[in-house]
Parts: structure tokens; sequence; C-alpha cells
């Protein structure tokens, strides 16, 4: 076997093992950040995650708007009646009464959780059942801690191809691989601002996942005040 032929081989056997190791660097990483890319979980209610920041216990009943654990507001009216903008916190995923329909131009539902805030993780997001030309082209995840100024957490932006290729399809998104971990809030919006064809907006669930962001203890903000206190008289003193 002639020196170049023993050097070829070298060389492609080096080329094979840094692809090799390249990878499984990869692979590596990806499992120790346990980070996922978004998902399709399935299609209907049994493809939902349940017992999200809304509901945690799953017993939430539209009919009544009661044993849920935020208020719920929205640009569309107000309810879970009809095809109202509440039924996307009513844990099913379907036609009829179990979608928001049918406003058009900037629309947006938000929970609201009062003193409590949370880190968002995951959100899931479901389509409608009527045609695909009624999903959002543009729609966002905001956050907010007043109900004045809001961030955008997440945000899909395509004028050809819908969020979901199927009807009453739940897509799962994730914190650090769809969208940077964000700050705590106690206030998620979901706000659509166009649609297919500008035709009529249609989304069937939303699901919000979080993390709980602890008050200040009254032994924590005493401390901070003594802390306060200790700064402004070493500052007279100078």
């Amino acid at each position: 076997m002639s020196f170049a032929i023993v050097k070829a081989s070298v060389n492609h056997t080096q080329t094979i093992m840094k692809k090799f190791f390249h990878a499984l660097f990869l692979m590596t990483a990806l499992l120790a950040s346990g980070a996922q890319a978004s998902i399709v979980r399935g299609y209907g209610s049994g493809a939902l995650v349940g017992g999200d920041l809304t509901d945690p216990e799953n017993n939430g009943n539209p009919d009544a708007n009661v044993n849920y654990n935020a208020v719920f507001r929205s640009s569309d009216g107000a309810g879970f009646n009809g095809e109202g903008p509440f039924n996307v916190f009513d844990n099913q995923v379907g036609g009829g009464y179990s979608k928001w329909c049918c406003g058009t131009g900037t629309v947006w539902v938000e929970a609201d959780f009062g003193a409590n805030k949370y880190t968002l993780t995951s959100f899931t997001a479901a389509s409608g059942n009527d045609e695909a030309m009624r999903d959002s082209s543009h729609w966002q995840i905001q956050g907010s801690n007043d109900g004045i100024t809001y961030t955008t957490i997440f945000a899909y932006n395509n004028d050809t191809t819908s969020a979901w290729a199927g009807r009453l399809q739940v897509n799962q998104y994730f914190a650090g691989t769809d969208f940077a971990t964000p700050g705590a809030y106690s206030i998620f919006r979901y706000q659509s601002t166009a649609t297919y064809n500008n035709y009529m907006h249609q989304i069937s669930e939303l699901e919000f996942f979080g993390n709980a962001v602890p008050e200040p203890t009254t032994p924590a903000l005493l401390a901070l005040g003594l802390a306060a206190m200790l700064i402004l008289r070493r500052k007279h003193k100078h």
C-alpha cells in the first residue's frame, strides 16, 4: 500500500472522528440543558398538557366562570358564552363553543394572576376547527405587571404559513429554545394582529406554564430597608 493511500485513509478517518465527536458534543449539550424545541402534541382536547397556571386543578367551570386562578380579560368582550374569548381557557379543543372566534384586526385575551408572578417556561396554543385562513399570521405571547406596559415574550410572524399544519392541532413552545427565558409577570396575554387574507380570527385553546416567583418575606424587606438606611447614613457622613 502506497504512502499516499495510507495518508488519505488516515485523513478520512480523522474527518469521520471529528464529525462523530462534534455530534456527540452537541447531543451531550442538548441533554444537559434539557432544552426542547416546539412540538406538535397532537389533536383535540386529549393533546393538552392540563393543569396550567389558570386552572392547576383542572376543575374550572366555564359555565359559571369559577375555580380559575386568574381573572380573564379581552378586547373582544367577556365570557365563555358562544364563541367568546374566554373559551381559550376552558380546557377544550374543538369547534363551536370550545373556541374563540370571529374578531378582526388586532384582538387579544389575557389571564391576570393578581399578586402572583410567574416566569413562563412553556405554553400551548391550539388551532380552531375552521379553515386555516382564520389562523393568526402574526401573533404574540406578552407579559405585563401593570396591565399597561407589555413585553413580547414570543412572536410568530409568517404571511404564508400557519403555525398549525392541521385543524385542532395543539403546539407547545418552550423557554430557552422557542423564546428567551423571560422575566416574571403577573399577566400573560395572547395577541393577534393579522390573519391570513385578513379573515376572521380564531383560536381554540391556550395553556400557560411557569415557575412562581415568591414575594419578598417580611424579614427580607426589613433587611433591605436596614441596608438602605446604612447606605444613606454613610453618604451623609461623607
